[in-house]
């Protein structure tokens, strides 16, 4: 039998055919188009499900076993209830009730980062440990929770929101309308938000001739590779960034002390370099870390396609 996981983001929604073995068979991604009704969202993302079903050439009523679904937000998993979305501004939304007026089979549903944990603890680079964490470093930051090699959701299923615990008391205004949260320094959107201002302040730097002067170009990767350039505002800016990712992942530790945290979304394409560098941080300043006894922290492995493999991963709801 096949599941097929469903990514369902801001920009896009993307399906794919999962086998038992974690390996996509047939993928297809179509436009969110998310400021349209909720009803017109859905009923593409049924029609996407049967698509990729007849790509993968699996007939979608006999051979598929259920639809995996992992978006943002607070996800009830036993009634399929998006609570919260600030990305999508949703609130008590009965998304699976949506869902399952275009598909028949059984649907689950789960916070996305949910997913990403869960399928980089059975295939990625936590992949046998007991207890693993999975921080998404994007335009937002968002994590999820592995225990016992199950997701642990918390008490209301809003566990592992790790980008809205607040380091700065009063700090800079976040997506979600508090102030001073990780996510308001550590995301991408915090980096090209700082790189701004300092190419703005700094014309002679290099970051600013990088994008001609026109900071709307500005992107996460660029004050990295200034920096490698010797352009000093730009090394301020990535040692600022560093420490403030290291800051999140240093109270992480110090609260669940996993075996291993991997750091997906965007970012983890800088590299190990800025890993690297993070990690020594973390070492240097979380309560009780020593070369015998430390939590990994290490890069992960699937990317963007773990929201799906984890989504077409997922199993009906037990109390």
């Amino acid at each position: 039998m096949y599941a097929i996981g469903v990514n369902l983001d801001l920009t896009n929604i993307t399906a794919g055919v999962v086998n038992e073995q974690g390996q996509i068979l047939s993928k297809e991604s179509i436009p969110t188009l998310r400021y349209r009704p909720l009803s017109e969202v859905v009923a593409d993302l049924a029609a996407l499900v049967k698509r990729v079903a007849e790509a993968a050439d699996v007939d979608l009523q006999t051979e598929i076993d259920h639809v995996g679904i992992g978006t943002y937000g607070t996800i009830d998993r036993r009634t399929g209830t998006l609570i919260y979305s600030a990305q999508f501004g949703f609130r008590d939304v009965p998304l699976l009730a949506e869902v399952k007026k275009h598909l028949s089979l059984p649907v689950y549903i789960e916070n996305d980062a949910n997913c990403y944990a869960l399928a980089e603890s059975h295939w990625g680079a936590t992949k046998g440990y007991k207890n693993s964490v999975i921080v998404t470093l994007g335009t937002t930051i968002s994590g999820g929770i592995v225990i016992n090699h199950e997701v642990y959701h918390g008490a209301f299923f809003g566990a592992g929101e790790f980008g809205h615990h607040v380091i700065v008391m009063d700090g800079e205004k976040c997506e979600c309308g508090r102030r001073g949260c990780w996510a308001a320094y550590a995301s991408s959107t915090a980096l090209v938000r700082d790189a701004r201002i300092a190419a703005i302040r700094h014309p002679e730097s290099e970051m600013f001739r990088m994008v001609n002067g026109d900071l709307r170009l500005m992107s996460y990767h660029i004050p990295f590779e200034a920096a490698k350039k010797g352009d000093v505002y730009a090394l301020d800016v990535v040692h600022m960034f560093r420490r403030y990712v290291a800051l999140g992942l240093i109270n992480i530790v110090n609260i669940l002390q996993p075996d291993a945290i991997a750091i997906g979304g965007k970012l983890r394409k800088i590299g190990h370099e800025f890993i690297d560098g993070v990690s020594a941080l973390v070492y240097e300043k979380a309560f009780g870390q020593n070369e015998k006894a430390k939590t990994e922290i290490k890069l992960a492995d699937m990317g963007y396609d773990a929201v799906i493999i984890g989504a077409a991963m997922l199993k009906p709801w037990k109390e």
